[in-house]
């Protein structure tokens, strides 16, 4: 029996990416943040969510973007508690377009030569073929590991990357980012 992922595509900047939809509880309309004094970029701030409070994560900056300033379809990923972290987590997109059932056979490894640093956050790539009015296009999305990124971002290990590409440097106890 053929095995499929369910996968949802999410929007950070103009860039479109795959991750797994087995960490998320929930999508939301962003939540008020009460902002962290001196925080690192991809730290929104705190948010209330079902009485606690929890943090909110922006993963844009780890990739090397700036996300959309107020794009009215930004959403929030809830991660439950026991996911990545012992606390829920909200995780700030700036869409969600849809959730798509991909087979395991189609993910596609990643070229080590040309993405060096990046295989413990990325799983492959994934071709996908969108139908339109205008014609057939075809894109290749990476699929990323989402909750290990998270799970290594709140160890302190992940720093902004390379300008230009997605790879991430990280030494452990700094907090500088390489460039």
């Amino acid at each position: 029996m053929e095995e499929f992922l369910t996968l949802v595509e999410i929007q950070l900047g103009r860039d479109h990416y795959l991750i797994d939809s087995d960490i998320i509880d929930k999508f939301i309309l962003p939540l008020p943040t009460t902002e962290v004094y001196d925080a690192p970029s991809y730290i929104e701030g705190m948010v209330e969510w079902k009485q606690e409070i929890i943090p909110a994560i922006n993963v844009a900056p780890l990739l090397g973007m700036d996300r959309a300033t107020e794009s009215k379809r930004r959403r929030t990923m809830i991660i439950p508690a026991g996911k990545v972290i012992d606390t829920a987590m909200a995780v700030s997109v700036d869409e969600v377009s849809q959730i798509r059932k991909v087979r395991s056979t189609e993910v596609m490894p990643v070229d080590i030569s040309a993405c060096h640093g990046i295989e413990d956050y990325v799983k492959g790539i994934i071709r996908v073929v969108e139908e339109s009015e205008s014609g057939t296009e075809q894109m290749v999305l990476l699929y990323l590991n989402l909750e290990k990124m998270m799970r290594e971002l709140l160890k302190g290990k992940v720093a902004r990357p390379t300008p230009g590409f997605y790879v991430w440097r990280w030494n452990i106890g700094q907090t500088t980012y390489s460039e």
